[in-house]
């Protein structure tokens, strides 16, 4: 693509013009830099392609589950998503959601998720390799906040895709301890799942399968599970999934979570729950 070389590109110029109508000068140059690539001899350049990509999401959903469990208290919810990926396979991004404290599960109104990490192909092979480091951060409850490693393998054979991993939160604070006076626990989860686009259609099958274990526990350890039917027509999409877990009635009554330690919210947050996804990719 050719850029006439100046102080600033006549696309950039109508760009800043019509947005930034008053800049520090020093920014309307660095601004014009990156919009308009000048050229040291006033000649015609060619731009050279970014090793950087940017992409986000927008979703709308039903409620907010985390790996099974209800964050929303059975309400709607809102979520967004923002990463920057380089071609070497190095990306790193945050996450934005609602959530509605409720009687079992009470993490405040906001979360703020810091990720980064590195997806490789490992050699010929068709496997893919992430690894990463996620950050989670609640607005109102900041003895909440933890820190957990990743990793995963990640397979495309024909339409489907397959993915496995683990994610490791380290003894820290929010995981609570293993018994008073003693050390600090930490978490694992587990989780294995399969997507499989329908040639010739813009639906989707998916499923997904993990188990918890530690400091994120949930009546002790349980384990969760997502299936559903997925479409998209060029950026937006729509998902219907059954999610759930494998918590019973009996063991909500035995052990209630949560503030107000509710047997019934207990259950009601960890039963299984049709949830309706619309979003937005750009």
């Amino acid at each position: 693509m050719l850029a006439r070389a100046g102080a600033c590109g006549h696309d950039a110029g109508v760009i800043l013009s019509k947005y930034l109508p008053v800049l520090h000068p020093a920014v309307w140059l660095i601004a014009c830099a990156a919009l308009a690539p000048v050229s040291a001899h006033a000649g015609d350049i060619v731009a050279q392609p970014s090793p950087f990509s940017l992409s986000g999401s927008a979703e709308a959903l039903s409620q907010y589950r985390f790996r099974g469990i209800s964050r929303s208290d059975g309400q709607p919810a809102v979520q967004g998503d923002l990463s920057v990926t380089h071609t070497s396979g190095i990306y790193a991004g945050v996450t934005l959601a609602s959530e509605s404290p409720g009687p079992a599960v009470d993490l405040g109104h906001g979360e703020l998720d810091v990720y980064a990490g590195y997806d490789h192909a490992l050699g010929a092979s068709g496997w893919m390799l992430d690894v990463g480091l996620r950050g989670y951060f609640y607005a109102d409850r900041a003895h909440a906040d933890l820190v957990e490693l990743s990793a995963a393998l990640d397979h495309q054979i024909g339409p489907i895709d397959v993915r496995a991993g683990v994610a490791w939160a380290p003894p820290q604070g929010a995981l609570g301890r293993t018994a008073p006076g003693n050390g600090l626990r930490d978490n694992l989860y587990a989780y294995a799942q399969a997507r499989a686009d329908i040639p010739g259609t813009p639906f989707n099958i998916h499923a997904h399968a993990g188990h918890t274990a530690g400091g994120l526990d949930y009546t002790g350890s349980y384990w969760d599970y997502r299936v559903g039917l997925g479409a998209s027509r060029k950026a937006v999409g729509l998902d219907l999934s059954l999610v759930g877990t494998n918590v019973s009635h009996a063991a909500a009554l035995a052990a209630p979570q949560g503030p107000a330690a509710d047997p019934e919210a207990t259950w009601r947050a960890a039963r299984r729950a049709g949830v309706i996804t619309l979003s937005y990719q750009f």
